[in-house]
This record gives C-alpha cells, structure tokens and sequence, in this order.
C-alpha cells in the first residue's frame, strides 16, 4: 500500500517531500494493521519502547476512536474526531480509573468527552458541560421567630413551605438552613447550599443519594432535577459511581467547585457511546 493510498483509506499522517510523517498513535495503529513495517526487525514492546514515549493508555483512546470510522486528530492529551465532510467535535479526554481529578481542571477543560479506561481497558464516556443553573422556586425565606428546640434551631412563621422540617407546630431546621438564616457560611458547603437557594432552587438533602444536595427548579410534587455534589479533588472512580447512581433514580448529576473564590457548575453524565 502507498502513502496515497494510506492517507485516502486510514486519513493518517502528513506528507512532505514526498515522506509520511506520522504521530506516534497512527505509527502504532498502522503497523497493527499490518500497512507499516520498520527498517530494523523490532517486536512490538521494542517498537513502543521506541517511538511512544508518552502514556499508553493515550493510544487506547486513539484506537477506539478509529474503531469507530473517525478521522482522529490528537493534540497533547486531547483528541478530536469527526466523520469525513463533518467538523471536529469538542475533545475527547482520557480519564483513568483512579486517576485524581482537580475540579479547576475539569472545568477548565469543558466541554469534553472524558474517555475513562480502567485497568481491564474496558472504556466508558462521559460528556461534561460547563453551566449556570437557574431555578424557579420560592427562595423568599423569612421567619417570625427563631428559637432552639433541644439542639436544633426552630421557627415560627417559616416560609416557603418547602423550608425547614414540621414538628409539633414549629419547623425545626438543619445546619445549613440555620446558619443560612444566621447569616453564618462556615463552610464551603454552607456557601453552596447558599449559592443553590439564590439560584431560586429548593434545596435538600442529597444525603441518602451520597451526595451534598438535591435540588428541585421549582416545586417538590415532582422529582428533583439534580443532585449536587460539592468538589475539590477527586478520583474518578467516585465521580462514576456518582453519576451512576444519579442516572439510577432518574436525575442529573452537578458537580460544583470553586474557581477564584466563586462557585462554578459542571453538569456530567454518561454515554452510551459517542
């Protein structure tokens, strides 16, 4: 097979001078093929060893890829494809299982397809976007009266309905509903929960989901659209597991972070395929 008909049929490599020039992805993709061979007898590991000196796994992504029919172009740790007569997609990114994720980093690097390899090589896809939610619900909290009941605070006159727990003819509220009304953020989850109700969201507990919050856009007849999870650093692992569990009970998962001291949402999920 010639350069021409390499580049017509796989779309790798550049010409010049009449020489092929390939990045080390399409070098090892095409001897796998069988189209290439190199000048001097090599096994495979010896052929690696020799002109990939980045991270394996990067050619997993390539490959699957070019599985798929793409026309693949990388650059650094990113890659794009598209279908010939089509435009380049936002990137695809590869994520490994236990690989430790910084949230400035994944919000920095959105939208992307984040490919996510484990050990096996199995590969699963998320699609990531960054944005700014808004609800729509009654976030007017006022009170009459602020007292303790035994260790919680409670109150009297407590409005949106939606706010607080009733018990005996007070509602009792939880720390973040207490110190919202305090005026009190000791925390970076007091400051989401915060963000969350000035966004116009009722706000609850995503406890029992193993997440910070669920959130619902306007009323609580009907399910709530997120659950929110506050992060910082974490392996990706458990940001699957989370959306996992997120797309189990019918919700979308949102993974808030701080970026120069505000609040920054990215909506993730999984794909079946790209």
């Amino acid at each position: 097979m010639n350069i021409s008909q390499i580049i017509n049929k796989y779309h790798t490599g550049k010409v010049k001078n009449d020489t092929l020039f390939l990045e080390p992805c399409e070098c090892i993709y095409l001897y796998m093929k069988g189209k290439i061979v190199p000048e001097a007898r090599m096994t495979m590991p010896q052929l690696i060893k020799t002109i990939f000196t980045d991270d394996l796994y990067l050619y997993y992504v390539y490959s699957a890829l070019k599985s798929k029919g793409f026309i693949v172009k990388r650059d650094g740790n990113k890659f794009y494809y598209k279908r010939i007569g089509e435009e380049y997609t936002i990137p695809v990114i590869l994520i490994k299982e236990g690989e430790l994720t910084d949230f400035s980093w994944l919000y920095e690097n959105t939208p992307a397809i984040f490919m996510a390899v484990d050990e096996e090589k199995s590969i699963t896809y998320f699609k990531a976007d960054c944005i700014d939610p808004k609800g729509n619900a009654d976030s007017g909290i006022s009170i009459k009266k602020l007292g303790k009941l035994g260790n919680l605070y409670c109150a009297t006159g407590c409005g949106p309905d939606w706010f607080g727990q009733n018990f005996m003819g007070v509602k009792t509220l939880n720390k973040f509903e207490s110190n919202y009304i305090l005026g009190e953020s000791r925390t970076p989850e007091d400051l989401l929960y915060a963000d969350l109700v000035e966004r116009k969201f009722i706000v609850k507990s995503g406890f029992k989901y193993g997440q910070n919050f669920r959130i619902y856009s306007n009323s609580m007849d009907n399910h709530a659209e997120f659950l929110v999870s506050l992060m910082e650093s974490e392996e990706w692992y458990k940001i699957s597991r989370a959306i996992r569990l997120s797309t189990s009970v019918r919700k979308k998962t949102l993974i808030a972070g701080f970026i120069n001291g505000k609040l920054k949402y990215v909506d993730i999920k999984r794909l079946k395929d790209i």
